[in-house]
C-alpha cells in the first residue's frame, strides 16, 4: 500500500478557494476516474485516488495535486488507513461492477455521506424484477448507480429524436434542451451574421447559446471578433465563444442551441440540406454488452422499424440470435464486408449504429456506411482521445459512454445550489442557478445588468413555466437559471448569483 501527493499544498489551494471540507474518495484511476478527479481537484476539493494498478496511480498523480493510494478497492483495510469517514463522498468507477457495488457496500459501513458507483452490464439496474429497485441499491448502500449502457442508450434515443444533431444535453428535468448542430457546406446559414437569424421563424423559440470554432481563421472576418473576447486564435485548434450579434457563421462551425423540445423541429435541415430525417431500418453493430441492449431498446422504441444486429462470428451470431427479441435479425458478417450488409438494405433511410467493443472498428464501420451506403451513423467511443476526430471524420454523431458518467457523476458530487454539466467541449461548462433573494442579479433587467462577458443565461424555469430568456426579462427570486459558461468565467457567473 502506496500513499503519495502533497497534502500541505492540497490543503493551501482549498483555503484559498473555497475552503471546502468534503473530501472525494475515488475508486479507479482509468479514463473516468481522472476526468473526475482532476475537475473536482481543479474546483478546490481534496481529492483521494485509489488503483490497483501502479502505473494508472502514477499517471493520476501527475495529473493533478491529488492523494494516492495503490490498492485492492475490496479490502476495508485499506480505507480504515485513509480515515474513511461519513465526511467522505465515496466514488467507485473501475471497470470491474462487482469490485464497484462491493466497494460501495464496504464505504457504507464507514458512513460515508454519499457513494456512488458506476455499472456496465444492463441488468444491475434494467431488469423486470422489481425487487432490484432505486430503494434495494439504497438499502444496499448506494445513494447513485450509473448504469452505462443506459445512459449511452439515452444519448442515442436523443440523436434519433432531433435529426442532424451531433450532441444533445437535458436541462430542468429534461423540459429544456441544448442541442449542437454542425453546419454543413451548402446550408443556409454559412456566412450568415447570429443577428440575422432573428428574421428565421424557426429562432423565435430558440437561442444560440455559444459557437464552437476553428481558431485557425487567418482569412476569416471573425478573427477581430475572437482577439477582442481574449481567445485563442490561430493555434490549430477549436474554441468556444459566446458569439455576439455580429458573429458570421462559417461552414464546419458548431453551434450550441437551447429551447424548449418542441421547438427544434425542421431546425436540422437548416444546416444540413441534405438531411434525410426519416428512417427505416436500424443497423446495430454488435460484439458488445451495449450493443445488446441497444438493440432490445431500439425494438421497444420503435417497433415499427426493422433491427438488425451484426455480429462477426458464428458463435457470437448465434448466440444473439438464441438471447436477442426475435424481431431483431441477426447477421453474420465482418465490419469490412459492408457490401453484405447494404444488400440487407442499408441506405440513404438507414441509421447505423457501431456499438462494438472496438472503436477502432465502429469508426471503421461508420465511415464505410456513410460513404458507400450514405447512411446516418453513430459511433460509440471508449477512448475519450478519440471524440476530437470525429468532426474531421464526416461522422453524424458519435457518443462516449465514459463523458456521459463523468458528466452525470460530476452533477452528483456537486452539493452546492447548482449543478454542472459537461457542454462537450473542452472549454465550456453549463451550469444552474437558483436567485437567491440577496444575490445582486435578484430582480434586475437582463439589458440592464452586466452579464460576465464570456457566459450566458439560456433558460428560465419560473415556478412550472419554462421561458428562453430575452433583453426584458427580470429575474426574481427562486427563479431556475441555466447558464452557458467558458470556464474562464465560472468564478464570475458564481459571484453574480452567491448571497450577499
Amino acid at each position: 500500500m502506496r500513499i503519495t501527493g502533497s497534502k500541505r499544498a492540497r490543503l493551501k489551494r482549498n483555503t484559498r478557494k473555497k475552503n471546502l471540507t468534503s473530501r472525494i474518495v475515488i475508486l479507479g484511476a482509468g479514463q473516468i476516474g481522472t476526468h473526475i478527479l482532476k475537475r473536482m481537484a481543479d474546483d478546490g476539493y481534496d481529492v483521494v485516488v485509489i488503483d490497483s494498478d501502479e502505473n494508472a496511480i502514477d499517471t493520476a498523480a501527475n495529473i493533478a495535486d491529488v492523494a494516492t493510494l495503490v490498492g485492492d478497492g475490496t479490502d476495508p483495510n485499506m480505507y480504515e488507513e485513509i480515515g474513511l469517514n461519513e465526511k467522505d463522498l465515496f466514488l467507485a468507477v473501475t471497470d470491474s461492477d462487482e469490485i464497484n457495488l462491493i466497494a460501495c457496500r464496504i464505504a457504507s459501513a464507514f458512513g460515508c455521506q454519499k457513494k456512488i458507483a458506476r455499472v456496465k452490464q444492463a441488468h444491475y439496474s434494467y431488469t423486470n424484477n422489481e425487487r432490484l429497485n432505486l430503494k434495494f441499491w439504497q438499502d444496499f448502500g448506494i445513494q447513485v448507480l450509473f448504469n452505462q449502457s443506459e445512459l449511452t442508450y439515452h444519448e442515442i434515443e436523443q440523436l434519433l429524436e432531433n435529426p442532424g444533431a451531433i450532441d444533445t444535453i437535458r436541462l430542468l428535468e429534461n423540459r429544456l434542451q441544448l442541442i449542437a448542430f454542425r453546419v454543413k457546406k451548402n446550408s443556409l446559414l454559412c456566412d450568415r451574421r447570429l443577428v440575422g437569424l432573428r428574421d428565421v421563424p424557426i429562432f423565435q423559440d430558440l437561442i444560440v447559446a455559444a459557437v464552437t470554432t476553428s481558431a485557425d481563421l487567418k482569412n476569416s472576418k471573425n478573427v477581430k471578433l475572437l482577439r477582442n473576447l481574449k481567445l485563442p486564435v490561430d493555434r490549430g485548434r477549436d474554441c468556444t465563444l459566446i458569439p455576439r450579434g455580429d458573429y458570421r457563421i462559417q461552414e464546419g462551425d458548431l453551434l450550441f442551441i437551447c429551447g424548449k423540445k418542441e421547438n427544434f423541429d425542421g431546425i436540422g435541415e437548416l444546416f444540413d440540406p441534405d438531411l434525410n430525417r426519416d428512417f427505416q431500418s436500424i443497423f446495430i453493430l454488435g460484439g458488445s454488452i451495449l450493443a445488446r441492449y441497444v438493440a432490445e431498446s431500439m425494438v421497444v422504441k420503435y417497433p415499427g422499424k426493422k433491427i438488425f444486429f451484426i455480429e462477426k462470428t458464428k458463435r457470437s451470431a448465434y448466440e444473439a440470435s438464441e438471447e436477442l427479441n426475435k424481431k431483431i435479425k441477426v447477421l453474420l458478417t465482418d465490419v469490412h464486408d459492408i457490401e453484405s450488409v447494404i444488400e440487407e438494405g442499408l441506405g440513404k433511410s438507414s441509421v447505423f449504429i457501431a456499438a462494438s467493443n472496438s472503436e477502432d472498428d465502429n469508426l471503421l464501420a461508420c465511415l464505410l456506411a456513410k460513404e458507400e451506403a450514405h447512411a446516418r451513423t453513430i459511433a460509440v467511443v471508449q477512448n475519450t482521445t478519440y471524440m476530437h476526430l470525429i468532426p474531421y471524420l464526416d461522422l453524424d454523431a458519435a457518443v462516449s459512454p465514459k463523458l456521459l458518467i463523468v458528466d452525470d457523476v460530476l452533477k452528483a458530487l456537486r452539493h452546492s445550489v447548482y449543478d454542472v454539466l459537461s457542454a462537450k467541449t473542452d472549454d465550456a461548462e453549463v451550469l444552474e442557478f437558483v436567485v437567491h433573494e440577496k444575490s445582486i442579479c435578484a430582480g434586475v433587467i437582463l439589458q440592464d445588468f452586466r452579464f460576465p462577458v464570456n457566459a450566458i443565461i439560456i433558460g428560465i424555469q419560473r415556478d412550472d413555466n419554462i421561458m428562453i430568456p430575452r433583453g426584458t426579462t427580470r429575474l426574481e427570486t427562486g427563479d431556475h437559471v441555466v447558464i452557458f459558461a467558458r470556464r474562464s468565467a465560472i468564478a464570475d457567473v458564481q459571484y453574480v448569483f452567491q448571497p450577499r
